[in-house]
């Protein structure tokens, strides 16, 4: 069997790997391999140096900017991928399945699928729609995303999310299309983690970009003149925002710049507690490895997380400033507490998140999809 996913639109292999992302994001296909035999290209939107960005057997690379020269204008770029089917048919025509990483860039797999009439799965890691209106969107941008979301839907053979909030409110709008809508949460490769008493007791971490949805202005203010201290790793356009609201509340932070995912998982075993304080989400993985090392999660209650996090089971969700506060005090000095908890955070992602049942799920999905098309 032959797969072929489509990057999301603008991003290259060369960005994935300057971004730490680059081996936890081809884990799955390599184990997809492994298990099932499958081969994989990868239609990415970098030029030739993608190609030497990895080196494996099972994965073609197809870097569009191989074929296209890129143009400084970003509409002209924007025209050039409705063509990329066209240019590159004898590539594409050899693959079994086609898939997309995000929703961005789906119609390059559209166009595709009805050139070559084999089935597409569009994959999700959170719903456009909202998210463009949490974003305060121009309305013409929230349109767009809605059509794309409908396209896509009606196009593709399978439609991946991420959340069941994202599963109901699609499937509640969209209720032609509803049973193409499957959930699939982000899969974790759970590995061996350090001793709870061991970690910091006054260090909190939290992982995301530096912006709005992350909420890491309040996250500062809440801790202002405490003895704890705030790290953060990530990037992004409120870095100088974030520092200079740390002196204001004299709030003690620490911003790291984006590691390997490796590096980043490892470093979350050193950490007692990981605050999540977004206004909204999808299905996080920052979240999910933070519980998969044993950490103890404290989020901003929202729909998303809720579906992650059992409050006082395998995590805690706060309302309020003072409830974050608490909930951290109480942890750090609670044993019996932050052991049954943090216990409960990692049996909870092997159970509903593990990297082997996901990828077995995709095969399954593959499978099906290929029987389907030749039946």
């Amino acid at each position: 069997m032959k797969v072929i996913l489509f990057f999301t639109y603008g991003i290259s292999l060369n960005d994935w790997k300057e971004s730490g992302l680059l081996n936890r994001e081809i884990q799955l296909y390599k184990q997809l391999h492994e298990k099932y035999n499958i081969e994989f290209a990868f239609l990415t939107y970098g030029d030739s140096q993608d190609l030497d960005t990895i080196n494996l057997p099972f994965i073609k690379i197809f870097p569009i900017y191989k074929y296209f020269k890129k143009s400084k204008n970003k509409y002209i770029n924007l025209f050039k991928s409705i063509t990329i089917p066209f240019k590159i048919s004898k590539e594409l025509k050899e693959f079994d399945i086609f898939k997309t990483n995000q929703l961005l860039g789906s119609w390059v797999a559209i166009i595709s699928k009805i050139k070559f009439k084999k089935p597409l799965v569009i994959r999700t890691g959170y719903d456009l729609i909202t998210f463009s209106k949490r974003d305060n969107k121009s309305k013409f941008k929230q349109y767009l995303y809605y059509l794309l979301t409908k396209n896509s839907l009606k196009y593709s053979d399978l439609y991946l999310v991420s959340s069941k909030v994202d599963q109901e409110y699609l499937s509640k709008i969209f209720f032609k299309y509803q049973n193409k809508i499957k959930l699939r949460p982000n899969w974790i490769n759970i590995s061996s983690t350090k001793d709870f008493k061991d970690r910091y007791d006054k260090k909190l971490i939290s992982v995301g970009r530096l912006e709005n949805q992350k909420n890491f202005t309040e996250l500062i203010e809440i801790f202002s003149n405490t003895d704890f201290e705030i790290e953060i790793y990530g990037s992004g356009t409120k870095k100088s925002e974030l520092i200079d609201s740390a002196k204001k509340y004299n709030t003690k932070l620490k911003i790291f710049e984006p590691v390997s995912n490796e590096i980043l998982v490892n470093n979350l075993s050193n950490y007692k507690i990981y605050i999540s304080s977004s206004n909204y989400e999808g299905n996080p993985k920052s979240v999910l490895e933070a519980m998969s090392k044993g950490c103890i999660v404290i989020a901003k209650n929202n729909k998303n997380v809720e579906e992650i996090i059992q409050n006082n089971k395998n995590g805690f969700l706060y309302e309020s400033n003072n409830q974050l506060l608490n909930y951290v005090e109480f942890i750090i000095n609670d044993e019996k507490l932050w052991k049954e908890i943090s216990k409960s955070a990692i049996d909870s992602v092997i159970e509903n998140n593990s990297l082997s049942k996901l990828s077995d799920q995709e095969y399954k999905d593959y499978k099906n999809l290929k029987f389907s098309n030749n039946s």
